[in-house]
């Protein structure tokens, strides 16, 4: 980087943007935010109200009409197979099935609070408070973190999702009974083990403790590890000026419960186990593997503050593949990811549009994992414990050639090498699993 930094506008904030060199049909050229922004057409950056009105609906009937058969099928498929084609169809079947649209609607909510719903803040915020507190979800506490997340993504102390540890601290997480460098992998178990951990409990709890979060990440010290909640109108994660959109997201869940309260009284229990807590179950397991695999991976870096840029750290994104029904009901928000993170405010139904404007500029700087999904949540877990500097990876990193993780097309980023960028670009390293965070880390990252 030549330290000419341009800057960008992000939730209402501004931060450095900076310029990238690609290579397109082997040219050099220089490419910052305007150049990105001018290149997508002028109506992808525009929401239609009643176009992502009919995607709330469309989502919503699905649901519907997956509940109203599910409820047909019940008694029917028993007498033909017994209690266990019940129990396949109720608590099986039917939540992966009703996951699928409700994941859509979270998808949906997440775009109100980017502004990608509707031109009117009203209508988009009021849809996504309703939307994502039917899934127990804090809508404004999840806005303004996850709108923190787009301002820094990738930036070690800064980032709000999935930071990894330095050298320094990985080996502490272990008490310094391990050789960082002649270490053992877990065993295919625990790793399979540890995947299950994470998909199940991983959103609520990052919701309640900000873990995997970066430790400069909220805006106020820290009073403890209980001050880190996205339920606490005055934690340490918001502003004081985000009192009352905190408390007005707790109330909005609290009514939810009461209704789930009443419809256990009048359905019971395991009624409401199966066509609601363990479709829920399903949303958070897609929201944690979603969001975490737009930005793990071996051949994507992180950067220390002195050489982050908003530009670099939004392209540290790969778009992957989750296939075809996944890639609709999700709202393309796994397999276009790259241009969501560069402008967030683009609607997912001009998303595909919008990458292809973009996409010639960036070069070797657009990622796309066209590998299993599923095989990239292994290797995540895997390769991507902690990171460190590797001068030979970055200064390479321009360079096409096959990832050992699969079919990634498309290596890091590394403009510009210099002494900052020999110290500040981070490549992720495999090794065994630390304990799962409990609490958010506390102390700065070393520099």
């Amino acid at each position: 980087m030549n330290g000419d930094y341009t800057t960008e506008t992000v939730h209402g904030e501004r931060v450095k943007s900076g310029e990238i060199e690609t290579v397109v049909d082997g040219k050099k050229a220089k490419i910052n935010m305007q150049k990105l922004r001018s290149s997508v057409p002028t109506h992808c950056f525009r929401p239609s109200t009643l176009y992502s009105l009919g995607w709330v609906l469309h989502d919503g009937a699905i649901y519907v009409a997956l509940l109203a058969m599910a409820l047909y099928l019940e008694d029917r498929v028993a007498n033909i197979g017994g209690d266990g084609a019940r129990i396949l169809l109720c608590y099986f079947v039917f939540p992966f099935l009703a996951g699928l649209p409700l994941t859509g609607l979270w998808v949906l909510a997440h775009e109100c609070g980017h502004g990608a719903f509707s031109t009117s803040g009203f209508l988009s915020d009021t849809v996504g408070l309703v939307l994502h507190s039917v899934l127990l979800n804090p809508y404004f506490a999840w806005r303004s973190s996850h709108g923190r997340h787009h301002q820094f993504a990738n930036n070690l102390k800064t980032d709000l999702n999935y930071v990894p540890p330095l050298r320094e601290e990985y080996q502490e997480l272990f008490r310094g009974q391990i050789d960082i460098d002649h270490m053992v992998e877990d065993a295919p178990i625990v790793v399979l083990l540890r995947i299950v951990f994470q998909q199940l409990i991983g959103w609520p709890w990052y919701l309640i403790t900000h873990i995997t979060a970066g430790p400069n990440s909220s805006p106020k010290k820290s009073r403890g590890w209980w001050d880190n909640s996205h339920f606490l109108p005055d934690s340490s994660l918001f502003r004081p000026s985000e009192f009352w959109n905190i408390v007005i997201s707790d109330l909005a869940i609290s009514a939810m419960a009461v209704v789930l309260y009443a419809l256990f009284q009048r359905y019971g229990i395991w009624t409401m186990a199966w066509t609601y807590l363990l479709p829920l179950m399903w949303v958070n397991h897609w929201v944690v593997m979603i969001t975490y695999l737009h930005h793990t991976s071996p051949v994507l870096p992180k950067y220390m503050p002195e050489s982050w840029t908003y530009l670099r750290g939004a392209l540290a994104t790969v778009d992957r593949d989750p296939g075809p029904v996944m890639r609709y009901m999700f709202h393309h928000i796994v397999d276009l990811h790259v241009v969501h993170h560069l402008f967030p405010r683009i609607p997912h139904y001009h998303a595909q549009e919008a990458t292809n404007a973009i996409r010639p500029l960036l070069g070797d700087y657009y990622h796309v994992d066209k590998s299993s999904w599923w095989g990239a949540l292994y290797i995540a877990f895997t390769q991507c414990q902690w990171v460190e500097a590797d001068v030979g990876k970055t200064a390479q990193a321009t360079v096409y050639g096959r990832s050992s993780t699969g079919d990634i097309d498309c290596p890091s980023p590394a403009d510009g090498i210099n002494e900052v960028d020999k110290e500040g670009i981070m490549w992720y390293r495999p090794g065994p699993m630390p304990l799962p965070a409990t609490v958010m880390r506390s102390q700065p990252v070393a520099s």
